[in-house]
């Protein structure tokens, strides 16, 4: 026989399970919502460092064509300053070298400028479309994060209640319900309200159900297919 505080120790240690298993599914949620987030950050710092990558390349080929302009204003100011036929056309040379580099650089220059205005739109694109979704699971965490805060007080009130039963009971007492945990996974009581053993399964027979009724005694009866402790639960017809 058990004391009837053993099913009420029972009930609180099945309902601790229970909210720890919610705030570790809670626990878990976060994780994925975080995982989630940080992809998106991700995403959104790889379109802007391609972005930037593409704004440096053009402040590059926009320094090397001042640089060259500069060049050929020098060039063209020493052409006319030759003393010689021979560094005359020595300087046209390097001119018309320069001409071309400035030329090129020029379409390099158009190019980039183009692939730059793209990779802006992408990027507002891509900030127009995340800001949302980042929003709502920010949202989702604060608010899962609140949720575990209740639960993890409610937890303390669980566990505090089960330390005050366990030593109403006493520590034999609670030896005894440890063993029959062991044997019955867990399970010590089982309600049979329903008109079957809540730990077996099995479905009495009207009669069986009937004589089960009448003669429980709380701590006492037991379920004549498993031999758990059986009760009726009050909030169950």
């Amino acid at each position: 026989m058990l004391k009837k505080e053993i099913l009420e120790l029972q009930n609180h240690e099945i309902e601790l399970l229970r909210i720890c298993a919610k705030i570790e599914e809670r626990k878990k949620t976060i994780k994925e919502l975080k995982k989630e987030l940080s992809k998106i950050e991700r995403g959104i710092k790889d379109t802007e460092e391609k972005l930037n990558s593409k704004k440096t390349q053009l402040d590059s080929v926009k320094k090397f064509i001042s640089k060259k302009e500069k060049e050929l204003e020098e060039l063209k100011k020493l052409k006319e300053k030759a003393e010689s036929r021979a560094e005359f056309k020595k300087l046209l040379r390097e001119i018309a070298k320069c001409e071309d580099e400035i030329i090129k650089a020029s379409q390099e220059l158009a190019n980039l400028e183009a692939e730059v205005e793209v990779l802006k739109e992408g990027y507002k694109r891509v900030l127009e479309l995340s800001s949302p979704r980042k929003k709502e699971i920010n949202e989702n965490i604060e608010e899962i994060e609140k949720e575990i805060q209740l639960l993890e007080k409610k937890k303390l009130k669980v566990e505090e209640k089960i330390a005050e039963l366990k030593e109403l009971v006493g520590s034999d007492e609670i030896q005894r319900f440890e063993e029959y945990k062991k044997k019955f996974n867990g399970l010590v009581f089982a309600d049979v309200s329903s008109g079957s053993c809540e730990g077996c399964g099995i479905k009495f027979s009207n009669v069986e159900f009937k004589e089960l009724v009448k003669n429980m005694v709380p701590g006492r009866t037991k379920c004549p297919y498993c031999g758990r402790f059986v009760y009726l639960s009050k909030n169950k017809s």
